[in-house]
């Protein structure tokens, strides 16, 4: 089974959209079984209709979208009300935070305390990583440590400074912190995803699209592209993430 670890649905003031049935035909077109799906920042910037609509879009397609809240940490406790909200009432199951946009630090005390919260609901927590100075792979570290009982999956590998000078940031990261994983979208070196498939097993890599804002059927291309083991490719490709989420049925280490 493929599954997209995230992409993000809604139209965004950011300038990019994507509706259910657009992400739908990406997905047969593409042989994607399952999407992760998150809400977009929104004009009204009140992210709790979104969630709403997630959480319908989920409902209506429950074989083919997995809904994640997106929640702004700035709230405190109205944001942990939020997510206490979209788990045990609307049915999500998981959480993305994008520091960037929503223009916080995601290592400040209340993303740690909200980051927290989703372990003791037993989900994982999607961060939307590698911007300097809000999502840096050692910032997400700095989470990952004060929150070890979730699992958290930095997209980009952790890191979008094309110089490389990042990269080594986020292998430490995950070298320190075993519930960290990464996502695979956008990562512009093979060989970095390759070293962590090798240092850290298969089992730390996550097919993620991060569609609209990257190509699903060019996303999809990358983590096929990687030299790994084709035993364990399964694993990027949807394993990884059906595990995350309670699904898998396998056995396997």
């Amino acid at each position: 089974m493929i599954v997209d670890g995230l992409t993000m649905a809604g139209s965004s003031i950011n300038g990019y959209g994507l509706g259910a049935e657009e992400l739908l035909a990406s997905m047969d077109r593409n042989g994607i079984d399952k999407s992760v799906i998150s809400p977009v920042q929104p004009r009204t910037y009140h992210l709790e209709p979104q969630n709403d609509a997630v959480a319908a879009m989920q409902s209506r397609y429950p074989d083919r979208f997995v809904g994640f809240c997106r929640i702004d940490p700035r709230l405190g406790e109205d944001a942990v009300t939020e997510l206490r909200r979209c788990v045990t009432r609307l049915g999500l199951r998981g959480l993305m935070l994008h520091p960037m946009e929503e223009g916080y630090t995601v290592n400040d005390a209340p993303v740690v305390r909200l980051v927290g919260e989703a372990g003791a609901l037993s989900i994982p927590v999607i961060v939307a990583a590698g911007y300097p100075w809000v999502a840096h792979a050692s910032q997400i570290r700095s989470v990952a440590e004060q929150a070890g009982e979730t699992t958290i999956v930095m997209s980009h590998g952790g890191q979008i400074n094309i110089s490389g000078l990042a990269q080594a940031d986020a292998f430490l990261a995950l070298e320190a912190c075993s519930n960290l994983r990464i996502g695979t979208n956008g990562v512009y070196r093979q060989d970095f995803l390759e070293e962590c498939v090798e240092a850290f097993g298969a089992g730390r890599v996550l097919f993620t699209s991060m569609t609209p804002v990257f190509d699903q059927g060019f996303e999809l291309d990358r983590v096929r592209s990687i030299g790994m083991e084709e035993s364990d490719r399964s694993l990027v490709l949807g394993e990884n993430m059906l595990r995350i989420l309670g699904e898998d049925a396998k056995d396997r280490p």
